[in-house]
């Protein structure tokens, strides 16, 4: 059986750096599992890897995608070809990164359904943002009996086009989920949430050192930027800089604020998942954790 390995945890716990050790060691191959850092457009405020730390060990899936709307299922069907040609040379395939829908839909699989056609999901949005979430709950109550939390805006378009298109519910239509890396090693890396809040407000700070604001300003000239995108941490406020809304203190003090509140929601949900059987929770701090190795090895000799 092909064995896969996952090095999750939430942003700043130091995935990359525990990534890099572990090659040391085993023929990996890194696969990339956030969802920011496949767009070529932000290398800097996504923390992409550096060239430096690219040449280390194979990297895929980074940096691939220009300015467009890409999910979770455009996502996988990379990762499926990427797989087998990792597989193919032999190697282990490591999965590094916090997007937790991706890694949690790799590992137990997407139930495949109908897809929802432009015009719906225009047609809901528009709905959405000229009528209200109310409206649309309103309109969702004619299929669901059970409520659907209106804050939830994203979940809401998607059933309420859903709906409008077909007629009919998406649970209707879920079919049987296949595992894409079933039974894979998940490797937490976590550190003390207080160390996470400091080093994710010292890396913003790097980062708008580094260019991050020119790198915005060149997406900002490019009009429309995707959905998908616009969901990288610091964005909005350093857009809103751009555009004379913000000054650029308040935009960098609300970026760290922004990200420390993701921080402490990624902490929250990886705490509370448990995708695999075979688990590790790894305090990573400067030193590389020697059991590591002896703990990945029995499960890939398994």
């Amino acid at each position: 059986m092909n064995k896969s390995i996952f090095i999750v945890g939430p942003t700043c716990a130091g995935k990359n750096d525990y990534a890099y050790e572990l090659s040391k060691n085993l023929n990996i191959e890194i696969i990339n599992a956030d969802s920011i850092q496949v767009y070529k457009q932000l290398r800097i405020l996504s923390n992409r890897p550096t060239d430096k730390e690219l040449k280390i060990v194979p990297h895929h899936l980074y940096g691939h995608i220009n300015n467009q709307e890409y999910s979770v299922n455009h996502w996988i069907n990379d990762v499926k070809e990427t797989l087998q040609n990792i597989y193919n040379r032999n190697k282990i395939p490591a999965f590094v990164g916090g997007t937790g829908f991706y890694i949690q839909s790799l590992i137990e699989g997407l139930s495949e359904m109908p897809s929802i056609s432009q015009q719906f999901k225009q047609e809901a949005e528009n709905l959405f943002f000229k009528k209200g979430p109310d409206h649309c709950l309103e309109l969702l109550s004619k299929y669901y009996q059970e409520h659907i939390f209106p804050k939830d805006r994203q979940r809401l378009i998607n059933r309420l086009a859903f709906c409008l298109e077909y007629n009919d519910i998406m649970e209707n239509h879920y079919s049987k989920k296949t595992p894409i890396t079933p039974n894979p090693l998940v490797i937490q890396v976590v550190k003390p949430k207080r160390d996470l809040y400091e080093l994710a407000e010292t890396r913003f700070h790097k980062m708008i050192e580094a260019g991050a604001l020119d790198e915005v300003k060149s997406l900002h000239e490019s009009k429309k930027i995707s959905k998908t995108l616009y969901k990288a941490h610091g964005l909005p406020e350093l857009l809103a800089c751009i555009r004379n809304k913000m000054s650029l203190e308040d935009a960098i003090f609300d970026g760290i604020q922004n990200t420390k509140r993701y921080i402490k929601r990624q902490f929250t949900w990886w705490n509370n998942q448990k995708f695999s059987q075979l688990n590790l929770r790894i305090n990573y701090k400067k030193s590389f954790p020697k059991d590591s190795i002896e703990n990945i090895s029995i499960y890939l000799n398994q």
